[in-house]
């Protein structure tokens, strides 16, 4: 029985979803003279009133199963073809006229509903006391193409609701990975540390210069992993809705800078970089979260800025404000990307060295969260990336 219940308000819920059925009751009452308009579907079992515009008081509900003498559903079921009758006394065939006359009924109309899949859904029908006049050829193509329109809007909303089955699954999917990433993340941080604290102990440490070299390629390598770790886990912690959180202090934003500049300096001594640091008063901030976006711009700069010119480091205090500016010369950004350059995931063609492409996206987070902003701007082939925070 509660299957049974279940069926039917499945049923009642997909003509539901269509705004328009109620329009098209009225429409076909309105165009033929009848008074009952009907909207059925045939689960298998029983015919069922799905839509209903009734203005005879038959009592006929929307979810009501009906009885024989309210439908010629059989009938159209079977041949997927429309009934049409003015007038009952004038049809000849016996078991339609003893169905309809149960009642009283003397008029029926009605046009199979076929699915998009070809399978037969019901019928729209119109139902009344009295005898009509109907011309065939106008009300024919109406209520084909009212049917259809039913047709159309059951497989439209079928197909929004499996995208939407769909995109949930997805949903708890993606919620499912970020955790992971967040986990596995904040797992590997651990040993890395230790990595990172013992090449480079081994690097002061070790006198041949091959070991050192060695120590010098494992602490650079692990330091590289550090930075797209940290930038996994942020971007997993924006997903699932935890986002930028800041342990502010009053912070010398300068010494961060070159703290930053100095450890990526390690993996390419040779690159040449101007500063002009002018940042004399502390900063109240985040000093790791500062920090990690230094780092991530400077490292921009590094891998996409032509090896054989200067990276230009600026940093000042105007009025209300902590000024960070970095200028490389490089070619020119496609304008997909440059449009999209703050987004997770955006890379760029001229890219020599792998990446997960959340630098940029995790840096305007954390600027973001810190009341501030960041852009970026191209021109004569250089690039040129400003952040600004209140002090």
């Amino acid at each position: 029985m509660k299957e049974n219940k279940d069926a039917i308000s499945h049923l009642l819920m997909r003509i539901e979803d269509i705004p328009a059925v109620k329009n098209i009751l009225n429409t076909i009452c309105l165009y033929t003279g009848m008074d009952l308009g009907l909207v059925t579907s045939h689960n298998g079992h029983q015919w069922i009133a799905c839509a209903v515009r009734d203005s005879l008081g038959v009592g006929v509900t929307a979810g009501q199963q009906l009885e024989l003498h309210y439908t010629l559903g059989d009938e159209a079921h079977d041949k997927h073809a429309p009934i049409i009758i003015p007038d009952i006394d004038h049809c000849e065939n016996e078991d339609w006229k003893r169905k309809l006359h149960a009642k009283g009924f003397k008029s029926y109309i009605a046009f199979p509903i076929v699915d998009n899949d070809g399978l037969f859904f019901g019928t729209l029908c119109t139902i009344d006391y009295k005898a009509v006049s109907i011309d065939r050829e106008r009300i024919a193509p109406l209520f084909e193409l009212l049917a259809e329109l039913i047709s159309f809007h059951l497989g439209s909303i079928a197909k929004i609701k499996n995208t939407q089955a769909l995109l949930g699954e997805e949903l708890q999917y993606s919620e499912r990975r970020d955790t992971l990433l967040s986990v596995l993340g904040h797992d590997l941080k651990n040993p890395l540390s230790a990595v990172i604290t013992l090449s480079q102990y081994l690097a002061d440490k070790l006198e041949n210069a091959k070991h050192k070299q060695t120590a010098k390629l494992i602490y650079d390598s692990s330091y590289r992993m550090k930075g797209l770790i940290d930038n996994m886990l942020d971007f997993a912690r924006s997903k699932l809705g935890t986002g930028i959180h800041l342990n502010k202090n009053l912070v010398e934003l300068d010494k961060v800078i070159l703290q930053a500049l100095r450890e990526i300096q390690t993996s390419a001594p040779h690159r040449k970089v101007q500063t002009n640091l002018g940042a004399k008063h502390p900063v109240t901030c985040d000093h790791e979260r500062m920090a990690q976006v230094f780092s991530n711009l400077i490292g921009n700069s590094f891998r996409h800025g032509l090896a054989e010119n200067t990276i230009v480091i600026k940093s000042s205090i105007e009025s209300d404000r902590f000024i960070f500016q970095i200028e490389n010369d490089g070619h020119q950004i496609a304008a997909p990307i440059f449009n999209n350059l703050f987004k997770p995931f955006v890379g760029r063609k001229n890219q020599k060295e792998g990446g997960l492409g959340l630098g940029l996206y995790i840096s305007k987070q954390i600027i973001t969260a810190h009341s501030g902003d960041i852009h970026v701007k191209c021109f004569d082939e250089k690039v040129v990336f400003t952040l600004w925070i209140p002090i």
